[in-house]
């Protein structure tokens, strides 16, 4: 038979017994009496002995177990019996010149241990073995005999052949989800990542880098402390798991949402962790889809502003805020001037039109720490924080010049104008809350209105 070597098949290696196969058939080469041949014979390794012309010289009561054979078909035969053949571990059958006799023997080498597969006539299935085959010399240099060593490695192979069975359903279990897979050893830093790690990012497998350093530096950098803190909190026991959702560089720059699972899988005999291994899936879509309905829930429809639910849930905080460091807040409530008339005359299209151009205007001109507000209809607030009433009251008048020479284009090239009544209103009192402020804003525009229009109004609460 020819000599096989065991490899591992990606999913763990089977045992390699290159001393052991090689140690026997140097001993067998030493056989000089009954008593070693009576020992050969108790070894649970099957030998071989071919003559240097290829002859079955000796063989042991193990190998003829292995092979399902007698002694008497065997000793003496100058090749495999008729209906046998041999083949390698890809399947592919070997021809004569390639058996592991006839391959020391034409070239004088021994052949390091291999696997091999031999199917045999009338027996189902293919017998796997390891084999070692060692040329003896006599002398003056010339070849004496073939030992061939060899043990049944058949259940090793189909465990393994499960194994990589299983370690393929994995890989389609994967992609099939769509997930990124991570296995770290502590102690080497190495990390293993399979393609969908590499490609959620925008990479090539071959792009990456097996680090952790790696991964750390494509985490943003405002989420990379909290998600070295979950994973550090699982290696101390302080968790159970890791699981947190944070963002990751993509290869164009942009950042996709990472939600990242794992565990430590393998600890050594102090308890300590050595392996962990995890997965990654890109929730960006969901996170964007999150965000969107977050925003729509705080958001007037219309104008893109904040509606009054938010509004009113800031104005509290600011309010809070205010108390605590002993700072001014002032409030704007703007009316529409004769709205209803633009709604009857133009339609409430043109009616949308306008407040969406007041939204615009007010944005344009407020500090990014203003709070701006749709209180319901044609009523918007403005929330001023660090500003007293004269600087509110100043605020307004920009914002009432402001929108005046806003222009709303409708059909037939026209444009219609509009004009807004603004109530200031500053907080004077800790006890003050968002309400107080606004009704006394909203007395403030009605005394704004009363007086004309399109003017400012100012009161302290």
């Amino acid at each position: 038979m020819q000599g096989l070597m065991l490899r591992s098949f990606g999913v763990g290696a089977i045992v390699s017994s290159t001393s052991l196969g090689a140690g026997i058939c140097r001993e067998v080469a030493m056989v000089q009496g009954v008593q070693d041949l009576e020992l050969l014979q108790k070894l649970h390794v099957g030998v071989v002995v071919h003559a240097a012309d290829a002859r079955v010289i000796f063989l042991n009561d193990r190998a003829c177990d292995l092979l399902g054979i007698s002694k008497r078909d065997m000793l003496g035969a100058l090749d495999l019996m008729p209906g046998w053949s041999l083949q390698d571990e890809k399947g592919h059958w070997l021809s004569p010149e390639d058996y592991p006799v006839n391959r020391v023997i034409s070239t004088r080498l021994p052949l390091a241990e291999q696997v091999l597969g031999v199917v045999r006539p009338g027996i189902e299935g293919v017998a796997w073995a390891m084999v070692s085959a060692f040329p003896v010399f006599d002398p003056r240099g010339a070849l004496e005999k073939i030992v061939i060593s060899f043990y049944d490695v058949s259940q090793l192979k189909r465990t393994e052949a499960v194994l990589k069975e299983r370690a393929e359903q994995l890989r389609f279990v994967l992609e099939g989800a769509d997930l990124g897979l991570w296995d770290w050893s502590i102690l080497t830093g190495e990390v293993m990542r399979n393609e969908r790690w590499a490609t959620m990012l925008g990479y090539t497998y071959e792009e990456i880098e097996h680090t952790t350093m790696q991964w750390s530096d494509f985490v943003h950098p405002d989420d990379r402390e909290r998600a070295w803190a979950s994973i550090n909190a699982v290696l101390a026991g302080r968790a159970p798991t890791h699981k947190l959702e944070y963002r990751m560089q993509h290869k164009d720059g942009s950042y996709r949402w990472i939600l990242d699972q794992a565990n430590v899988t393998q600890r050594d005999e102090q308890g300590r962790p050595t392996r962990m291994c995890g997965i990654h899936a890109d929730v960006t879509e969901r996170k964007l889809l999150e965000e969107e309905v977050a925003r729509q829930a705080r958001t007037d429809y219309l104008t893109g502003v904040f509606n009054r639910r938010h509004f009113m849930a800031l104005g509290g905080a600011e309010i809070e805020r205010a108390r605590r460091y002993v700072s001014e807040l002032s409030i704007l409530m703007l009316d529409v001037d004769a709205f209803k008339r633009i709604n009857d005359r133009y339609g409430h299209h043109v009616g949308d039109a306008v407040l969406r151009k007041l939204a615009d205007g007010c944005h344009s001109a407020l500090r990014s720490l203003d709070v701006f507000g749709r209180l319901g209809g044609e009523e918007f607030a403005i929330l001023l924080p660090e500003t007293g009433l004269a600087a509110a009251a100043e605020v307004a008048e920009r914002l009432r010049l402001l929108l005046a020479e806003a222009q709303v284009p409708i059909e037939g090239g026209q444009v219609v104008r509009f004009t807004v009544s603004i109530g200031v209103a500053s907080m004077s009192s800790p006890e003050d809350s968002i309400d107080t402020l606004l009704n006394t804003a909203d007395r403030a525009l009605y005394a704004a209105k009363h007086a004309g229009r399109n003017r400012v109004h100012t009161l302290s609460s």
